[in-house]
Parts: structure tokens; C-alpha cells; sequence
């Protein structure tokens, strides 16, 4: 079995990227009959799905102000300075985030849940924002080749650039050569 390099993080602002999604979506497919199928595969383009799934919010579509994103940015640099774990590379959109975190002897799935709550929390407390922050879950792809790693990277740090920023805009972001191995 291949050694792990690292994970990919994304959380996706809440109503943002629904199940039907006509980019596909990655979640557990939903039956009324049978209820959940097949767990977590990439579905395809569903008008009907994603109508549905717009129809059961409950809340209106969230997208990070600037206030919002200062306390992401924040939360992840102090979630980071208080654990084993690094990061890569880092992008925080208005509508999600990505991190590219190397490889780690933590638990990454209790880590990725607890950096999620952090970010809530202090949302809900620094911020006026109140409701639901992210969608339900996260996407968390492991990484086990190199080239694959080096394409993530550059991927994130696009998102950076796009927005008229650095590619590595970040404090909190560990020096390049250390995490690309």
C-alpha cells in the first residue's frame, strides 16, 4: 500500500453546493424508500436532486463576507499553532476553502471535524452571523503520489492568484520546501 504525502481539506459554505450540483456532488445519494445508497461517490448532474435539496434549506445560501473570512483565516492559524499538523497550501474563498495538509500520525477525519467546529464557533461568536456556516461534511481527498501532491498545490495557490492575491498569502502557511518533500 502506497504511503500517504497528504490530504486535501474542502468545506463549502452552506447551500453552496447542494446534492444535484451540476459541477456532480460528493455525498452520500439519498432514497426515500431505501434511504441512504451508495456513500460518498461523486453523483452526476441532477436538476430534480439539487431542486429538492434547495427546497428542504432551511437557511438562506451562506457566503463569507470579509468578517467571516478574517475569522477562518484566524481560527486555521491558531487551530494549526496548537496541533502536530501543518499546511501546505491554503486558499479561503468567498464560498469554500481548501487546505493541503502533508501527511500527519493524527487522526485527519477528527482533525478536519474539529478544525470545522473551531471555524463555526468562532464565527458565531466574533461575527454577526448566526444559522448554519458550512455544508454538511467535507470532502478530505488522500494524496499518495507525488505529482498529484505538486498538481494540488498549484491548483490551491491558483485559487490565490485569481482572487488578485499571492499564491501563498497566508502566515500560517509552512515553508514550501519542508512540505513538498
Amino acid at each position: 500500500m502506497p504511503n500517504t504525502i497528504g490530504y486535501h481539506y474542502v468545506r463549502s459554505g452552506y447551500g453552496l453546493w447542494l446534492p444535484g450540483d451540476e459541477r456532480g456532488h460528493w455525498s452520500e445519494a439519498w432514497d426515500e424508500q431505501i434511504g441512504f445508497y451508495e456513500p460518498h461517490h461523486l453523483h452526476k448532474r441532477d436538476p430534480i436532486r439539487h431542486r429538492m435539496a434547495e427546497e428542504r434549506m432551511k437557511h438562506p445560501p451562506v457566503r463569507f463576507t470579509p468578517e467571516i473570512l478574517r475569522q477562518i483565516e484566524f481560527t486555521i492559524e491558531t487551530c494549526q499553532r496548537q496541533s502536530a499538523w501543518k499546511i501546505a497550501a491554503a486558499s479561503v474563498e468567498a464560498t469554500h476553502l481548501h487546505l493541503l495538509i502533508p501527511y500527519t500520525a493524527q487522526d485527519i477525519h477528527g482533525t478536519a471535524k474539529w478544525l470545522g467546529q473551531q471555524m463555526t464557533k468562532a464565527i458565531h461568536q466574533f461575527t454577526s452571523h448566526e444559522g448554519p456556516v458550512f455544508c454538511k461534511g467535507h470532502w478530505l481527498q488522500f494524496i499518495f503520489e507525488r505529482t498529484h501532491w505538486e498538481n494540488t498545490i498549484a491548483y490551491v495557490e491558483r485559487h490565490n492568484v485569481r482572487r488578485g492575491e499571492s499564491a501563498r498569502p497566508y502566515s500560517f502557511l509552512n515553508d514550501e520546501r519542508e512540505d513538498r518533500g
